[in-house]
């Protein structure tokens, strides 16, 4: 009988963690198996203990809680593996603690991967804003939307995969603590892929992620399209070395500051007759500067401290 646990980390959000809990609480899971939460505070104490005992209580199923005081996100995973295994898992399942959940979500997950013989399963994250979001937001386009497609990537905002990848007698994986900013993930499913493991994406089993009003802020809005420039970069340099990682990036690099200064340019003289789409044009512009002085400064090992604000509550 298969074990399946459901692992989120969480840190300072409580109200967005009890959404979280209350769409599982409706998930069904595979027959024959056997399902365990596990929530892993990234805190000095636990500041959510009260939303977790309140969920206990209408849990159709066990619920662990562990806090794990060493802050950053490289160590809070770490420490849901390490729990997840010492709970008997079989298979692993993440989300985020901003994210909602279908009833079916983990079973077809399940099913993907036994359809397509994958030791992990993948699927998109659909994202929605918290509250009206302003005119030049658009949701980030996810690319796992074929089902039964091969990948070499995966991410933990919405991921299911066996635990040979991280027990001691398979391939004993864990996130690099050198990711303290993003990429973690890329980097921890890149490396199963270098070892054979086969993944699959999954496009029916979607997750929606709840987007804090307070990253549709455009200063926090550049900030975060900055800080995912950097850690694909650092990602490039740990995976292929500084030197090939230059070659690789430095074009784009060059492309993203020369295009955004002109749309800013462009866009500051179309707002004056057409504000929605000077606007627009504008806010692409500074989000193309973000990426390109992200992306370099990653090449150099400079992480942003991003998540050092939280956002949400």
């Amino acid at each position: 009988m298969p074990k399946f646990i459901i692992t989120i980390c969480t840190a300072k959000r409580p109200k967005m963690l009890s959404a979280a809990l209350d769409s599982l609480a409706k998930l069904s899971f595979p027959d024959g198996g056997a399902l365990c939460l596990l929530i892993i505070e990234n805190d000095s104490h636990a500041r959510s203990a009260d939303v977790i005992e309140t969920f206990k209580k209408i849990s159709p199923f066990p619920v662990a809680h562990a806090v794990e005081p060493k802050i950053g996100i490289p160590f809070a995973r770490n420490r849901a593996l390490e729990e997840a295994l010492a709970l008997g898992a079989d298979w692993i399942a993440m989300i985020d603690d901003d994210e909602l959940v279908e009833a079916d979500w983990l079973v077809t997950l399940y099913n993907g991967s036994s359809a397509f013989n994958a030791e992990v399963a993948t699927g998109p994250v659909k994202q929605i804003a918290d509250g009206a979001p302003p005119l030049w937001w658009k949701p980030v386009a996810d690319s796992r939307d074929v089902t039964g497609e091969l990948r070499r990537d995966a991410y933990t905002n919405n991921v299911l995969f066996s635990s040979r990848l991280v027990a001691k007698d398979g391939l004993n994986l864990r996130f690099d603590v050198r990711f303290m900013y993003g990429a973690e993930d890329l980097d921890f499913f890149r490396r199963a892929y270098d070892r054979g493991v086969r993944i699959v994406s999954v496009a029916e089993a979607a997750v929606i992620e709840v987007v804090p009003a307070a990253r549709l802020v455009l200063k926090r809005y550049l900030e975060r399209n900055s800080m995912i420039a950097a850690s694909n970069s650092f990602f490039r340099v740990v995976h292929h070395g500084r030197i090939k990682a230059f070659q690789s990036r430095l074009p784009g690099i060059i492309r993203r500051l020369f295009t955004g200064l002109l749309l800013i340019i462009v866009g500051a003289i179309v707002w004056l007759f057409a504000r929605t789409l000077g606007e627009k044009m504008v806010v692409k512009g500074a989000s193309g500067l973000a990426k390109a002085i992200g992306s370099f400064s990653g090449l150099f090992g400079r992480a942003s401290n991003y998540y050092a604000r939280v956002d949400g509550a």
